[in-house]
């Protein structure tokens, strides 16, 4: 079904959602076909193709939300549910804080690379292929490594509408796989995950996946436990972002406005370390998480959330925006809260492996990450693929660790960012090094 289409319908719900009484509707509707291949024990488990449509109405009277959706994006359908929201909304709590959705924009920035005819026509063999190619990968590393993972394509039209005039759509599209190499020797287990995902195929290149996973779950053998002290805690690539992302999910002012987010109250504050600056970008070409507009139309900017240390702004979307009396940021939902899109940080000056000589004694967290209660700021985290810094180097993989401490004090000890990083589309992400943690030693 093409967007023209879907617009009919996304409008079609719309208008039945005013005529039966509602002040305020949005629509959205969906139309995608996915095909994906999973794997286990080393063969293909199963394969899967999906065709089909949503379509999903919020209606609001008086600030009062109703909600009503069908898998079926039908005209038929969609006015039904158009006037089921209608009827809901009236029958929910009123909400003196809703001011209003966004109206329509003069116009909305252009993004390459969201869509690419090609993964439309993908055969799903060309995705067994691949997810093969990777378990022969991983077993040219390590013969008795057992392999699960998947590969898998999307592609699809979306439209939203809502009833102050907004009328967008777009084709969007990805493509992504991933392995998980296990490696068992006795009751000493080693494993890794990696992965690669795309908008456009020439984004896509998976091959190498199997091995590196592979590679990487044989190096966490022999895992040890280390000592309880505190400590550096160097994150890589696949662990780095934990960080970041943290940050700009915490700034997401539903929760700033609820007192739910340690972020409360810190706008225009020194958060953390002078070299933390993070920026949400959404208009990367090809980008996993670039858009055009948010998830109630309003048209994206570039914002920076964190700069030099200080907290710049919150995350708003109309809701948020209209109670707070503050510009609308393009970072709204139509489900409540606030989402990002690319977070992007500043990079330093010296290599990851630079980094790494330079501290004596630490743990270096290959992937995982750290996670803060978003109320708190308190971190109280697992390390599954971790391993021991001595003397500048990786010495052994460690077992059972946690790091523990507040958020804030490890954005305030963050000393070192690296200059270089893996990417991913619409992703940078570094090594970095935060000089003093609590690290607690398995039992």
């Amino acid at each position: 079904m093409d967007k023209d289409g879907l617009l009919k319908i996304a409008q079609a719900a719309c208008d039945a959602a005013v005529a039966g009484g509602a002040e305020f509707a949005d629509v959205s509707v969906g139309f995608g076909r996915s095909q994906s291949v999973d794997l286990e024990c080393n063969a293909i488990k199963s394969c899967d193709s999906r065709q089909g449509g949503h379509v999903s109405v919020r209606a609001i009277y008086k600030g009062g939300t109703g909600w009503s959706s069908t898998d079926k994006a039908a005209l038929e359908a969609a006015v039904e549910a158009g006037r089921n929201a209608a009827r809901l909304a009236k029958l929910a709590e009123p909400d003196p804080d809703f001011i209003s959705l966004p109206a329509p924009a003069d116009s909305y920035p252009e993004v390459e690379g969201l869509f690419d005819p090609r993964i439309a026509e993908l055969e799903i063999k060309q995705l067994i292929r691949a997810a093969l190619a990777n378990i022969d990968g991983a077993l040219a590393v390590c013969s008795d490594v057992t392999v699960q993972g998947s590969a898998s394509s999307w592609y699809g039209s979306q439209a939203l509408v809502n009833s102050l005039g907004v009328s967008v759509a777009s084709d969007e599209s990805h493509i992504g796989t991933y392995i998980m190499a296990v490696v068992r020797r006795g009751d000493d287990v080693g494993s890794f995950y990696d992965f690669d995902t795309a908008r456009v195929l020439e984004d896509f290149d998976p091959e190498g996946i199997g091995a590196s996973a592979a590679a990487e779950a044989m190096k966490f053998l022999g895992a040890r436990k280390n000592e309880t002290k505190r400590m550096p805690v160097i994150l890589g690539p696949l662990a780095s972002n934990s960080i970041f992302d943290s940050v700009a999910y915490s700034a997401d002012a539903e929760g700033i406005q609820r007192g739910r987010s340690f972020l409360s109250g810190k706008l225009g504050e020194k958060i953390g370390s002078d070299i933390i600056t993070i920026t949400d970008e959404p208009h990367i070409p090809r980008g996993m998480s670039s858009r055009r507009w948010d998830g109630e139309g309003f048209p994206t900017r570039p914002l920076v959330i964190m700069e030099n240390g200080v907290l710049k702004s919150y995350l708003y979307g109309s809701y948020t925006a209209g109670k707070a009396g503050v510009a609308n940021t393009g970072h709204g939902t139509r489900g409540g809260g606030a989402s990002p899109s690319n977070v992007i940080p500043k990079l330093g000056t010296m290599t990851g492996e630079q980094i790494i000589r330079s501290t004596k004694k630490g743990l270096y967290i290959n992937m995982g990450g750290i996670h803060p209660n978003g109320v708190t700021g308190d971190v109280s985290v697992s390390v599954d693929f971790g391993f021991a810094i001595e003397n500048g180097e990786l010495a052994y993989p460690v077992m059972n660790a946690m790091v523990g401490g507040n958020f804030l004090e490890m954005l305030a000890n963050v000393d070192a960012i690296s200059s270089d990083y893996r990417a991913e589309p619409g992703r940078i992400m570094p090594t970095v090094r935060i000089l003093d943690c609590l690290v607690a030693g398995g039992k």
